[in-house]
């Protein structure tokens, strides 16, 4: 084997709280995290020396200060004599919009060498890798509904709800996680607050009502990107069943009925000038076996 290609898939936030700022300076969350079928395109091969990386937009950085970079890095630096390996990333999920890109790009590129290389990590192995590499890396092992907690590194799968279709819209600006949560006025030691999140332990009649529990990060993004505010309710307007900003933004998505009405929410936002994506909720099965090119 010569070469692997991969789908790194998005994910929404159905839900996210804000418990508190840890010891560590990291801020302890509690959010349940859904794949969808939106998704980047990964190439990996054999070539070469070092590692190499290419990406199709060229203003993101394709040297060590990228995560996929680093993701190869990580792993190659523990091969004796490590074989070359060139790295071909197309971007289609938006850079800064809480959609975890980046982080599934680099789980992606732990999974392929893993594959190409005839590593045969275990599961413990590559969440440690993952863990390193970032707070959201280890949920897009396995993608899925999931339970997150601690930093965002605690993954507890769930059930799989039904597949729902959703509209994601994004303002065309980037955020940045630091920024948004520097937003948050706390206390810097831990205040845990009872969990509102509601059925984390099971799956509800339908994935909205985790939505509805809300993400306590949405009015600390739209006072940096007032557009979260506009698109969110030009969503519920447009007939979505409930919306709400992913992770720390700047995306909104929107659950729909069916796809046709999905669709004309989507015209509707194109015609207005926001940027769409029209997708699916990824349950685990398929989010692990449709991440693989032929």
């Amino acid at each position: 084997m010569r070469q692997v290609a991969l789908k790194a898939f998005a994910k929404v936030n159905l839900g996210l709280q804000v418990l508190g700022r840890r010891p560590d300076g990291f801020h302890e969350i509690r959010s349940v995290l859904q794949s969808v079928s939106l998704h980047d395109r990964l190439e990996i091969r054999l070539e070469g020396q070092g590692i190499g990386l290419e990406i199709d937009d060229p203003a993101l950085p394709s040297g060590p200060e990228n995560l996929v970079f680093r993701a190869a890095a990580r792993l190659l630096a523990g091969i004796p004599d490590p074989p070359g390996i060139a790295l071909r990333l197309y971007k289609k999920i938006p850079v800064g919009a809480g959609l975890g890109g980046g982080s599934s790009d680099a789980a992606a590129v732990l999974v392929g060498i893993d594959r190409l290389l005839d590593l045969r990590l275990d599961p413990a192995a590559l969440i440690e890798h993952a863990a390193a590499l970032g707070s959201d890396v280890p949920y897009f092992l396995t993608g899925g509904a999931a339970l997150v907690t601690g930093r965002g590194t605690e993954v507890t799968p769930l059930p799989d709800p039904p597949s729902r279709e959703l509209l994601i819209v994004h303002p065309g600006s980037l955020l940045s996680t630091r920024e948004v949560y520097a937003q948050i006025e706390e206390p810097l030691t831990l205040a845990r607050k009872p969990a509102s999140i509601p059925g984390f332990e099971r799956i509800p009649v339908d994935i909205a009502s985790w939505v509805r529990s809300g993400n306590d990060l949405e009015p600390h993004a739209e006072r940096l990107c007032p557009a979260i505010g506009v698109i969110r309710s030009f969503v519920e307007r447009a007939g979505a069943e409930v919306a709400a900003m992913t992770g720390s933004g700047s995306a909104v998505f929107g659950i729909f009925a069916d796809a046709e009405a999905r669709d004309r929410a989507a015209d509707e936002a194109e015609r207005s000038g926001f940027r769409t994506f029209r997708c699916h909720t990824l349950d685990r099965a398929a989010y692990l076996g449709d991440r693989w090119f032929p």
